[in-house]
C-alpha cells in the first residue's frame, strides 16, 4: 500500500509558507544539533505519562536495501510538483549511502488527539498530533513544562538535508490504543501551471499518509502503520509501548568523523539535562537516554561521573533540600521570592573520555551558574569569576520559584529555543521586572563568588596590569615555599607512606590576580592532613611583612602596610571564609588562601592548626 501525497494549497486568507516555518527558530545561541537534542528531549519530558520515567533513544544508522525500497517505493512513491522539493528529495534518496537519525521516546503519551486541525480534542486529550505535524506556534499545554511555543520542531526539518521527517507514534484515541504513521516535508512555496484544475499556489508543506475527509490528509493507522514502521527498520513497539519515533532523513552531519559524534551527543545531553539524570532525582522523574551510532552503543555516564557536572549536582541537591547555605533571590517591586541559588566549589577533576572538546566553556573550567525553571531543564549557564588557581572550580544552580506568576514570567522570557531568559521579550510591567532583577542579581553573585578575579577576566585595557607584580615576584613575596612558584602538585595528593596525623604544610605561592577593587593579590595553597585525632580543628593563615628576609608581625605597623587575608577555602568540602581562620572540623585536603599584597613591600605567610573549631 503506497501512501498518498497531499500538498498544502494557499487558502484565500493566506498561509505560512514552508520556508517561513523553517525560519521560526531564528538565530539560536546553540548549533543545530544541540537545538535538536534540547527540543526533542524537552518534549519527551513534557509528554511523559504519570508513573513512568522518561526514556529516549537516539540512533544514527544507514538504511538497508529493503528499507530504502520501502522509503522510495511506498512512502515517497509520489513526489511533490514543486521543482525545488522534488530535486531535494531525489538528491537525498539517491545517495550511495542514506543515513537516518532517529529520536524515539517510550512511556510518553505519543501523538494523541484529533488528526485534523479543525477538530477540538476531547476534554481529557491533548492535540499532540496536529500541534506537532500540522499546526504552527501552539502554546504550551503542560503546566510548568519545558516548552512554551512548539517552534523547536522546525529544528527537526532543519537537520534533514531534504527537510523530511518520518513520524511513527503509538498512542491513544478516545481511550483505545492506536498506531499512527505519517511523513512530512517542508519545501518552498510554488505555483502550478494555470491550465491545471484546482489550486494554483502551494505553501511548500507536504504530507504523505491516507486521504482524509474532504481536502485533508490523515496518518496511516494500526496494521498499515505497523507494517510501514517495520519495513523502515524503526524501533518496534507493542501497544503498551506508547511514544513516538521521529526519523530524520539524510541528516546534516559530518559522516567522515563519526567517532566525534558520540562524545558530542553525550556532552550535549548531559550539559542540558543533567538535573533530570542526577542520582538525587526521583526515579519517576529521572531521564534515561541511550545513544547508538552505526550499530555501536555509546556509554551514557551519570552526571556525577562527568566533571564538573558533579559540582552542579551537589549544588542542585542543596536547592532541593533547602540547605542553610542557599541564597534567596528576590525582587522588591513587586515583592516576590524569585528563586533559590546554591554554590558548590571543588577540585577541577579530570574530564570524562566522552567529554567533547570545545563542547562548552563550562567543561574547560567551571565558574558558572546553571539557571532553570522548576521543570529542571537547564536554560543557560551564566559565567562568573573563576578561581585564580585553575585546579579549582565552582558551580552554581538557580531554580526559579514555583509561584505561578514567577514561573510564567521566566517561561515567557525564553526565546523559541528556550536557551536564554530575555527580559525584553516581555512587556514592561511586573513580569519583566522580575526577570530583569533576577538576571541582574544572578550576574552579581556569579561575579562575586570568588573574591578575586582571574587574570583572564582582569586583562582589559583599562584595568590594572599584573606585569609589574609578575616581574617583581621576589620583591613582593617572601620565601613561602622551598619548591618556589612552579607548577602546583596534583590537588589533594597525599603520599600513602606518610603518617598523616594533624598538620598543614608550608604555603606555596601558585599565582597572582587582581581583586575587584584593583589591588594585587597573591594566591597560595597548602596540604592539610587530618586524621581526626585532635577533634574538630581550624586553620589560621598568618600573613607577615618581610624585613631582611624575616617576617614581622603587624604590631606598630601602619594599617596601609598590613597584608590582609582575602579568602581561605577548603574547596573539596565546600568550605570558605573571608576571614583568616577557616573552621574545617574533621576534614582534610588542599587549603587555598588569597592575600592582598602591600605596595612596595614584600610579604610572607604561614599556616597553622588551631585545635577546636573557631567561631
Amino acid at each position: 500500500m503506497n501512501l498518498n501525497l497531499y500538498s498544502e494549497p494557499f487558502s484565500k486568507n493566506g498561509n505560512l509558507a514552508g520556508e517561513g516555518f523553517k525560519r521560526l527558530l531564528g538565530r539560536p545561541n546553540l548549533d543545530l544539533l544541540q537545538t535538536l537534542v534540547r527540543e526533542s528531549l524537552q518534549n519527551v519530558i513534557d509528554a511523559t505519562l504519570p508513573g513512568f520515567a522518561p526514556e529516549a533513544r537516539i540512533r544514527l544508522r544507514r538504511l538497508g536495501i529493503e528499507e530504502r525500497a520501502a522509503l522510495t517505493g511506498v512512502v515517497l512513491a509520489t513526489l511533490p510538483q514543486g521543482l525545488a522539493s522534488r530535486e531535494a528529495l531525489q538528491n537525498s534518496t539517491e545517495k550511495e549511502e542514506l543515513w537516518v537519525l532517529e529520536i524515539a521516546d517510550f512511556g510518553t503519551v505519543g501523538l494523541s488527539g484529533p488528526t485534523e486541525a479543525d477538530v477540538p480534542p476531547a476534554p481529557d486529550e491533548r492535540a499532540n498530533f496536529v500541534n506537532f505535524l500540522k499546526n504552527v506556534g501552539a502554546a504550551r499545554d503542560s503546566h510548568q513544562g519545558g516548552g512554551t511555543y512548539g517552534y523547536g520542531k522546525s529544528s527537526l526539518y532543519g537537520m534533514s538535508t531534504c527537510s523530511l521527517v518520518l513520524v511513527d507514534s503509538q498512542t491513544f484515541e478516545l481511550g483505545r490504543p492506536v498506531r499512527r504513521f505519517m511523513a512530512c516535508h517542508l519545501g518552498d512555496a510554488f505555483d502550478v501551471d494555470s491550465s491545471t484544475p484546482g489550486p494554483r499556489r502551494f505553501t511548500g508543506r507536504h504530507w504523505w499518509g491516507m486521504s482524509g475527509e474532504g481536502d485533508s490528509i490523515a496518518p496511516a493507522t494500526d496494521e498499515n502503520a505497523i507494517a510501514l514502521s517495520k519495513s523502515l527498520g524503526i524501533f518496534p513497539r507493542a501497544e503498551t509501548d506508547s511514544g513516538t519515533s521521529i526519523v530524520i532523513l539524510d541528516p546534516e552531519l559530518d559522516f567522515s568523523s563519526l567517532e566525534k559524534l558520540g562524545p558530542e551527543l553525550v556532552t550535549c545531553v548531559l550539559l542540558n539535562f543533567w538535573p533530570r539524570m542526577a542520582q538525587t532525582t526521583n526515579a519517576d522523574r529521572r531521564l534515561h537516554v541511550t545513544i547508538e551510532i552505526d550499530g555501536e552503543t555509546i556509554e551514557m555516564p551519570s552526571p556525577e561521573a562527568f566533571p564538573p557536572l558533579d559540582l552542579f549536582c551537589r549544588a542542585l541537591a542543596d536547592v532541593r533540600t533547602g540547605s542553610a547555605n542557599l541564597h534567596k533571590i528576590k525582587s522588591q517591586r513587586p515583592a516576590k521570592d524569585l528563586g533559590r541559588l546554591a554554590f558548590a566549589p571543588g577540585i577541577s577533576a579530570p574530564r570524562h573520555p566522552l567529554c567533547a572538546p570545545g563542547g562548552s566553556d563550562v567543561l574547560v573550567n567551571s565558574s558558572h551558574i546553571a539557571v532553570m525553571r522548576p521543570v529542571e531543564l537547564v536554560v543557560k549557564y551564566i559565567r562568573g569569576s573563576a578561581y585564580p588557581d585553575p585546579t579549582l572550580e565552582w558551580a552554581g544552580v538557580f531554580v526559579c520559584s514555583k509561584d505561578s506568576e514567577v514561573e510564567e514570567a521566566f517561561a515567557q522570557a525564553e526565546p523559541p529555543t528556550h536557551d536564554d531568559w530575555v527580559p525584553n521579550n516581555l512587556p514592561k510591567g511586573r513580569q519583566q521586572t522580575m526577570v530583569r532583577v533576577g538576571m541582574r542579581d544572578l550576574r552579581v553573585h556569579a561575579d562575586n563568588f570568588v573574591p578575586v578575579r582571574s587574570l583572564e577576566r582582569s586583562a582589559d585595557a583599562g584595568g590594572p596590569s599584573l606585569a609589574a607584580t609578575s616581574g617583581q615576584m621576589g620583591k613582593f613575596l617572601g620565601p613561602v615555599s622551598s619548591r618556589g612558584a612552579g607548577k602546583p602538585t596534583a590537588p589533594g595528593r597525599i603520599a600513602a607512606s606518610v603518617k598523616k596525623g594533624v598538620r598543614v604544610t608550608a604555603l606555596e605561592m601558585i599565582g597572582l590576580s587582581i581583586a575587584a577593587d584593583g589591588s594585587r593579590v597573591a594566591n597560595f595553597h597548602a596540604d592539610l592532613f587530618n586524621d581526626g585525632s585532635k577533634g574538630p580543628i581550624s586553620v589560621l593563615i598568618e600573613p607577615k611583612l618581610v624585613v631582611d628576609g624575616g617576617g614581622i608581625d603587624a604590631v606598630g605597623v601602619p594599617d596601609h602596610l598590613i597584608p590582609t587575608v582575602q579568602c581561605v577555602a577548603l574547596p573539596s568540602h565546600g568550605l570558605m571564609t573571608a576571614d583568616s581562620t577557616l573552621a574545617v572540623g574533621l576534614s582534610e585536603g588542599q587549603i587555598t588562601a588569597s592575600i592582598r599584597l602591600v605596595e612596595g613591600a614584600a610579604i610572607t605567610a604561614g599556616a597553622r592548626i588551631l585545635e577546636g573549631v573557631q567561631s
